[in-house]
């Protein structure tokens, strides 16, 4: 698959939701962002801050499945 790049993770808005590894079942949504990285609350776990270009694992879940 394709990794996330700094760049992309840098156009992550606060309700986007994602998911770790390509888990449709392991999902999250962005609840912050700023210059460094983002915050995501994970669903099955808490929050976790990744630097933007650290979200190599994390990918945007398509809109039609939310």
């Amino acid at each position: 698959g394709v990794r996330m790049t700094g760049e992309q993770s840098r156009l992550l808005k606060a309700g986007d939701r994602v998911c770790w590894r390509k888990d449709q079942a392991d999902r999250g949504t962005v609840i912050e962002t700023n210059w460094a990285g983002v915050t995501i609350r994970w669903d099955s776990r808490g929050k976790q801050d990744i630097q933007h270009n650290d979200m190599g694992l994390v990918e945007r879940v398509p809109t039609n499945l939310i």
